[in-house]
């Protein structure tokens, strides 16, 4: 009797999808702990100590997937990291997906895979453990679906999409726009007949059923979110104009860009893509959601890899015989300028050499985030200066708290006025040094700092003395960050001896007062509730 042989086949194009998968992974698995943690990664990575149903700035997801990574991989950057990663390299699988279930082969997968792979802004966000990252990868999950949905005349598709959108929701809440976006297009579509499906009523249940603890969560603690969100206005968003938001878009793209772009329009005018013309019109819908209210470009990224497969299948489909050549033009652009910029995407130089090469390709390349949150143009990447100065930070602090006795360390406390940033990196890297966790009353801290204080040294970190010198006879500067490539730069550290009053008492009032007002915000909220329909107040409201 013949022995049984495995029937076991892997296409070529599945064998080409794989390569591009397995660079992604590569590319950041052997440069994504070249520069330290971004602040919002150490305060994400921070929310696993403090597992809750909400956070004042975003839901409760992150936290829980950091919860997860510090058990498996305890504070190391390459696991934190590993995430994103992963998520990129799935983003690939599900564009490599996409491209085959719409028609396209080997050429289209190229083009649309290339595009995604050496993207800048998706090296940026695949290596960065945030809310984005998630972001993006379930909205490319969900348009996935809903194509499959309307291709396969499957409302069932419906209760998959309300699951990975509660997800979305317990991560980001701009994914609003999102439900938006898609909502209107599917309701003028001829596929508005999906909504008449009992499976999305079904699905709008569920929905609300994974959104509810964080909204009651939300509810309790007077709704941080919308605190945040007047806070993102006036302090960022107030800088953004209508340019810098297209100019972002195409900055994190480049070359890259046309493929998208030949995605989206042809959805929106081809006769041919009608049956997908939904998706065209409800990501145009949500760029113009978002660009109107102020975003910020990368907040439609989770909209681009769709497009990158449709724009890879549409010019396949559409440039062939004699015109294939510019398939292969479209490609070698896209590379020559994705390649070029590929340090801005990835850590893979110092900074010193960073800066040399931005100088000599500058008239080149239009790079992103050199527009920081001021609106102002820098000499850096604003998320590459976020990755800069906390093991300096971390040193002057560790040297003060090395400066005290057994005793004094056993009361000190360490104190970040400034910047959450300060406070996530000292709870980071001060693991290496037993420091004690540091306390601010800024984003979530505010409501993980305790109640009280010990009656001991403070270790102080600010830009300047400010009024600390008001509470303590002694106080030493101890160092001041140096690195001309951080946020951070100027920043100072003091040690506090000798208090000249009852520390401890002002320490309570103040916490009692930043607590506060979260609840005032949640009591301003409620009267503005009242006073346009006070039917709905409680009486005492009235």
């Amino acid at each position: 009797m013949k022995a049984l042989k495995p029937n076991f086949k892997i296409s070529s194009y599945w064998i080409v999808a794989i390569l591009f998968i397995t660079a992604k992974l590569c590319l950041h698995f052997f440069t994504n702990t070249n520069y330290e943690l971004h602040r919002d990664e150490m305060l994400y990575f921070n929310m696993a100590d403090h597992l809750s149903l909400g956070y004042a700035t975003v839901p409760p997801v992150t936290g829980f997937l950091a919860f997860i990574i510090k058990g498996i991989f305890g504070y190391s950057v390459f696991g934190i990291r590993l995430i994103p990663a992963l998520l990129g390299a799935a983003s690939l699988f599900i564009i490599a997906k996409t491209v085959r279930d719409l028609g396209g082969s080997i050429l289209a997968l190229i083009i649309a895979s290339s595009a995604f792979l050496f993207s800048t802004g998706f090296l940026l966000f695949d290596t960065l453990f945030t809310t984005n990252v998630i972001e993006q990868f379930i909205w490319l999950l969900a348009t996935y679906f809903l194509f499959r949905m309307v291709s396969e005349n499957n409302p069932k598709l419906w209760i998959v999409i309300a699951i990975l959108l509660g997800v979305a929701f317990l991560n980001k809440y701009s994914v609003l726009f999102y439900i938006l976006g898609f909502f209107i297009a599917i309701l003028f579509s001829s596929h508005r007949k999906f909504l008449n499906s009992r499976y999305l009523y079904i699905s709008i249940l569920i929905g609300i059923i994974i959104i509810l603890p964080n909204l009651i969560w939300q509810y309790m603690h007077g709704w941080p979110v919308v605190y945040h969100m007047g806070e993102l206005k006036r302090t960022q968003m107030v800088n953004l104009t209508y340019s810098d938001f297209f100019i972002d878009i195409f900055s994190l793209n480049l070359a890259a860009s046309l493929i998208w772009i030949a995605g989206l329009v042809s959805l929106l005018i081809l006769k041919k893509e009608k049956e997908n013309r939904f998706i065209g019109v409800a990501s145009l819908l949500i760029i113009l959601l978002f660009l109107f209210s102020k975003g910020k470009g990368y907040y439609i990224l989770g909209l681009i890899p769709f497009l990158f497969a449709t724009g890879g299948y549409i010019l396949e489909k559409y440039l062939k015989n004699r015109l294939n050549y510019i398939n292969y033009v479209v490609i070698g652009i896209t590379m020559f300028f994705s390649l070029i910029a590929l340090p801005f995407g990835i850590p893979l130089l110092s900074m010193d050499n960073l800066l040399k090469y931005k100088e000599n390709t500058a008239h080149w390349i239009i790079y992103p985030f050199y527009r920081w949150e001021d609106g102002k143009i820098h000499n850096i990447s604003q998320i590459y200066a976020d990755m800069n100065g906390w093991k300096e930070l971390t040193g002057y602090v560790a040297k003060a708290y090395g400066q005290l006795s057994k005793e004094e360390q056993r009361k000190c406390t360490i104190y970040a006025e400034r910047d959450y940033g300060n406070a996530a990196a000292i709870n980071f890297y001060g693991k290496e040094y037993n420091l004690p966790e540091a306390i601010t009353f800024l984003e979530s801290y505010v409501m993980w700092a305790p109640d009280t204080i010990p009656d001991g040294p403070f270790i102080y970190i600010n830009s300047e003395i400010g009024d600390i010198k008001k509470l303590f006879n002694n106080v030493r500067e101890i160092g001041c960050i140096n690195n001309a490539y951080s946020r951070e730069k100027g920043l100072l550290v003091y040690l506090c001896t000798e208090p000249a009053v009852n520390v401890q008492e002002v320490y309570r009032q103040k916490a009692i007062e930043k607590r506060n007002s979260i609840v005032s915000n949640f009591m301003l909220i409620n009267l503005f509730i009242c006073h346009n329909n006070p039917d709905s107040c409680a009486p005492e409201c009235n």
